[in-house]
């Protein structure tokens, strides 16, 4: 039996050692796609992500103890502030095997403030466990989480955890997959202990399970061991009490099958339509196929922390998620002419004290080798040398001489390439007319001042990935100036590793401002400042708001100064309106003529390269304008920028710095004269709180908070009820604090940020006294 195997191979695999080794093995033997699984793990937080992973890892026979959050000494969790808060920050990756297979997991936060981890992560993956609270059910960010899977057409299993707690109940759960995440629930393994209403299981009726698929009783003894690791199976008879049940679940499994399957409708048909006598088989290819399709999902439950329910779901990744094979190639890959040559995406950085980036990247075509040299492509064609290749067990390395087609590993000696970032073969046929660049050493200041990247892509290019605009920020000072250039390099380095994480510098008050995804982000980033030993003060919590043109308005600008000693002119017109209201982002169109002939017309029109130049520094110098607006230096949203009539002076005078700086500083006039407005962002609340507390909400809601309740229900379980109310994000710093307050500690929250409206000119003029009186 194949779960007499996985007793045997527990067994036997003994110590994190024997592990490492397969792995390896597998990993350099070009190990073929159908035995590799890239799996992610996604939840709302507190479900149970990283207990669920941590018993993944012990029962492959990585680790020798079972982790706990609790403790503090999870794999996954290695940062100081994971362990001191219980919570995921960043996304983790680790290799390990099961049945032969390699499996590339990827545990991710299930925080709001961190969704762009998932972000990245989901980009790369194949398939994902979603882990749901069997008390809560689906909560709000299992949905947000549940929709970034969706975007890219990712297949998932379900597992539904904590069934060990009071008040959980599958049924109910089950319910919700089908209602909110709307999709089709394929239960396949169900509690032997029957529950007429939600009550607690005890340790032993958790010990008893039912498997429909294959029709046996399945036991984890975790009295005689308590990991967990003795799975014993037997075979259900008619005679057996459970019998019934289990068939009845059967019975439902094939009839919500046949819906989505044609394939197990001839299956069925050929068993004389009894739903006992088709194929394990048969139901696991059809599990496969509509899980492949997006049509369902396959349904599994346990108690993580009890040591309950996992190595099913293990056996579910193998059996019912895709290989790298059977996954859509990128659409821009489906066009390309070599599919041969090396294309890998980097998802992921860490800026690591000993070893320098870290970068994670997913291979799409080809093989990636140590010591092979690359070319960014999202980084205008820089080319790079790949010094080492490692794969990850957490934070712990392990070189491997290459990564093929379909894995995933860290690639080290990258050091201009960041997360989304394109990277090619040198001789990748798309960039046959691209000009390969040197790498381009710049400074920490330098990097805070300009941005990361201001270069235009060159050949083939993954689709990056999307990043939210920050929205909450604060302002950060160095203790002494002794300290200024630590914390500039560390702040550089938590920049190249967050992406959601923006720090902007005021030239005019000498301020640096950290901008993030939330309170709990900000103060995660500060904690890890700390960690590097920067010396630094921080301004207060404050909310990012944006900037946009009320009215249209036009300027001229003529740039003349000298540029690194050397004099620069250029000229152009620079008109800006509004844009739709609709639409958070901007447009700019460069009308330039269709030669560039010097005003003096005593030298020949410029080359089609320099031509283009000037054009893409134009556009760098709108869009670094359009970064800091003229009330208080929020960006700018909800743009139109037309640039015309381009004075071009002489190719010596007139480069494509001098037209860069000229934009910015014509941007910066036209704006002056446009009447901007603020917009601030509005927020989705969803709180969950008890019934008795719900006035005292709602009378903060309708109060201090200006917000506008859009429903109030009841809560699936319990007395509770759930709320959801459309908010200024400006009104809710401090509201953990305050929910706590009013709902004695029972009440819990999420927020989605939505767009941006209009602030009140009143307030509008109240917020601008204090922000220039806080610049």
């Amino acid at each position: 039996m194949q779960s007499q195997w996985l007793v045997r191979t527990i067994a036997q695999a003994g110590t994190h050692r024997w592990a490492k080794q397969t792995i390896r093995q597998l990993t350099t033997s070009r190990l073929l796609y159908e035995k590799v699984r890239n799996i992610g793990i996604i939840a709302h937080i507190d479900a149970g992500k990283t207990t669920t992973t941590e018993r993944m890892l012990h029962y492959a026979g990585f680790t020798r103890k079972i982790g706990n959050v609790d403790n503090g000494d999870t794999v996954m969790d290695y940062l100081r502030e994971e362990r001191e808060r219980g919570i995921t920050i960043q996304s983790a990756a680790i290799t390990f095997g099961w049945r032969d297979h390699q499996v590339h997991l990827i545990d991710t936060p299930g925080h709001v403030d961190f969704t762009v981890e998932v972000e990245r992560a989901v980009r790369v993956l194949d398939g994902a466990v979603a882990v749901i609270d069997a008390v809560a059910g689906v909560q709000a960010q299992t949905m947000t989480v549940w929709r970034q899977t969706e975007h890219y057409q990712i297949p998932r299993v379900v597992f539904i955890n904590k069934m060990d707690r009071e008040g959980a109940s599958w049924k109910r759960s089950v319910e919700d997959i089908e209602t909110k995440l709307q999709i089709q629930p394929l239960v396949l393994i169900i509690p032997e202990a029957i529950k007429p209403k939600e009550g607690q299981y005890t340790a032993s009726e958790l010990q008893q399970w039912l498997d429909v698929v294959s029709m046996e009783r399945v036991c984890f003894d975790t009295d005689a061991d308590k990991t967990g690791a003795t799975v014993r199976r037997h075979k259900l008879t008619s005679t057996d009490k459970a019998y019934g049940r289990a068939s009845q679940a059967r019975v439902q499994l094939v009839e919500a099958l046949a819906e989505l399957d044609s394939t197990i409708v001839d299956a069925f048909l050929a068993a004389d339509g009894d739903h006992m006598q088709v194929s394990i088989e048969d139901l696991q290819a059809a599990i496969r196929r509509v899980t492949l399709n997006a049509q369902a999902v396959p349904v599994l439950m346990g108690a993580s922390f009890r040591n309950v329910g996992v190595q099913p779901l293990l056996d579910a990744v193998i059996d019912y998620l895709p290989a790298p094979s059977e996954r859509p190639m990128p659409p821009e890959l489906q066009t390309s002419d070599n599919k041969d040559q090396l294309v890998a995406f980097a998802f992921k950085v860490i800026a690591n004290e000993m070893r320098g980036p870290m970068v994670f990247v997913r291979v799409y075509a080809g093989t990636l080798d140590a010591r092979s040299t690359l070319v960014n492509g999202t980084q205008g064609g820089v080319r790079e040398r790949a010094t080492k290749l490692l794969q990850m067990y957490a934070d712990v390395p392990e070189e491997i001489p290459r990564i093929g087609c379909g894995h995933i590993g860290v690639v080290l000696g990258l050091k201009n390439t960041r997360t989304g970032d394109t990277l090619l073969h040198p001789h990748h046929r798309s960039l046959k007319s691209a000009r390969i660049k040197a790498p381009r050493e710049r400074s920490s200041a330098l990097v805070l001042m300009e941005g990361t990247n201001s270069t235009s892509p060159v050949g083939l290019q993954l689709h990056g990935i999307k990043v939210p605009p920050p929205v909450f920020f604060c302002a950060v000072e160095a203790d002494s100036p002794q300290d200024e250039q630590a914390l500039a390099d560390a702040l550089c380095s938590l920049m190249l590793e967050d992406p959601s994480l923006h720090v902007s510098y005021n030239q005019e008050t000498g301020q640096t401002l950290l901008s993030g995804m939330g309170e709990l982000h900000l103060e995660v980033i500060r904690g890890r400042l700390q960690d590097m030993g920067v010396r630094a003060s921080f301004g207060d919590m404050r909310v990012s708001f944006r900037e946009t043109p009320s009215q249209a308005s036009t300027a001229h600008f003529d740039y003349a100064k000298e540029i690194a000693g050397r004099p620069a002119q250029a000229g152009l017109n620079v008109s800006v309106e509004p844009g739709e209201e609709d639409n958070d982002s901007n447009s700019v169109d460069v009308s330039m003529p269709a030669e560039l002939v010097p005003k003096s017309n005593s030298e020949a029109a410029v080359s089609p390269l320099m031509y283009r130049e000037i054009h893409d520094a134009i556009r760098d110098g709108i869009h670094a304008a359009l970064l800091s607006g003229p009330l208080l230096g929020f960006p700018l949203v909800r743009t139109h920028v037309q640039v015309t009539n381009i004075d071009f002076y002489s190719r010596t005078l007139s480069t494509p710095t001098a037209f860069r700086a000229c934009a910015v500083q014509a941007m910066q006039k036209a704006l002056a004269e446009s009447s901007a407005a603020l917009l601030e962002p509005l927020a989705r609340l969803r709180i969950e709180c008890p019934a008795k507390s719900v006035g005292a909400v709602l009378s903060d809601l309708n109060g201090v908070r200006r917000g506008r309740v859009v429903s109030l229900d009841d809560q699936d379980a319990g007395n509770g009820k759930s709320l959801v109310a459309e908010v200024n994000l400006s009104t809710m710093i401090g509201y953990s604090s305050a929910l706590r307050s009013l709902t004695a500690g029972a009440g819990t929250f999420s927020m989605e940020v939505v767009g941006f409206g209009p602030v009140p000119r009143q307030q509008q003029e109240q917020i601008i006294k204090e922000g220039r009186g806080y610049y």
